[in-house]
């Protein structure tokens, strides 16, 4: 959840929102745009979607924007979202793929994850992206570049 900025404005076009996320500061920013917007139906817990409390096969969509990239163990996460789907529910997700396009920023990021100076990167490519999810049980329905020149992957995959 990126302060909840993109769950906020798909809130009119479903019957409830559970965001997450390991912030206090960013649970704090998202719940607060959803309060001066008024919505209701959402809720945030500074939690990872191994929490106990979400239950197998009991969401219809998980969305994960901007953070598949910083994950050091993306295998893991893409299975427990395949564990948390209903049959047929979807995983929707834009990721930063750094790997896609070699460049001097890309490179410099890629290079201070390794020393710890900023949160581990990988730098995915589109089809690394694309094996990760079919190799854990999922179709992918649609796939976009969404910036030319970053790379963001916006990828559409449903549980089979």
């Amino acid at each position: 959840m990126w302060a909840g900025v993109i769950t906020v404005q798909i809130a009119d076009y479903v019957k409830e929102i559970h965001g997450i996320g390991i912030s206090f500061k960013m649970i704090d920013v998202a719940q607060r745009i959803a309060d001066e917007r008024k919505i209701e139906n959402m809720n945030f817990a500074k939690t990872t979607i191994f929490d106990d409390r979400y239950e197998r096969e009991s969401f219809n969509v998980i969305t994960a924007f901007n953070i598949l990239h910083l994950l050091e163990d993306s295998k893991e996460v893409i299975e427990r979202i395949n564990e948390l789907l209903k049959p047929g529910g979807l995983f929707i997700s834009e990721t930063p793929c750094l790997g896609e396009k070699k460049s001097v920023l890309g490179a410099f990021l890629f290079i201070l994850s390794k020393f710890r100076l900023i949160p581990y990167m990988n730098s995915l490519k589109f089809s690394e992206l694309e094996d990760l999810l079919t190799e854990r049980k999922f179709q992918i329905i649609e796939t976009e570049d969404l910036q030319q020149k970053q790379t963001n992957y916006f990828i559409v995959a449903k549980k089979f």
